[in-house]
């Protein structure tokens, strides 16, 4: 009985050492097990990480002088300011210019978010 129980734990341990490793695919987001404040209680930003499907013109304020705000990704921003590897360039009434390098990207207002 020892022999049956010793073989059956030899071959079951060998099993568990044949398995190959996982290794998790995060498809270029954010790892969700990856944490969201440091141990420091500073919040930790992954915005390098940023591609342009990943940011959202929810709404834009402008004003008679042409200083324009735009709400991106829950972030007030103006031109020139810098969202991950993005330059926010010109802000109109329904789009937005963004700038990474010499390539711009044109991103319009998302309509009827609630």
């Amino acid at each position: 009985m020892r022999i049956v129980s010793l073989l059956s734990l030899l071959l079951f341990a060998n099993s568990v050492y044949a398995q190959e490793t996982f290794v998790y695919n995060d498809h270029s987001k954010r790892d969700p097990f990856a944490p969201l404040v440091s141990s420091t209680g500073i919040v930790i930003t992954y915005d390098e990480s940023l591609s342009v499907n990943d940011l959202v013109v929810e709404g834009v304020v402008s004003d008679a002088s042409g200083n324009n705000l735009a709400i991106v990704n829950g972030k007030i921003v103006k031109s020139q300011d810098q969202i991950g590897p993005y330059t926010v360039g010109t802000i109109f009434d329904d789009h937005v210019e963004f700038l990474k390098g010499s390539q711009k990207f044109v991103l319009k207002v998302k309509k009827g978010q609630m």
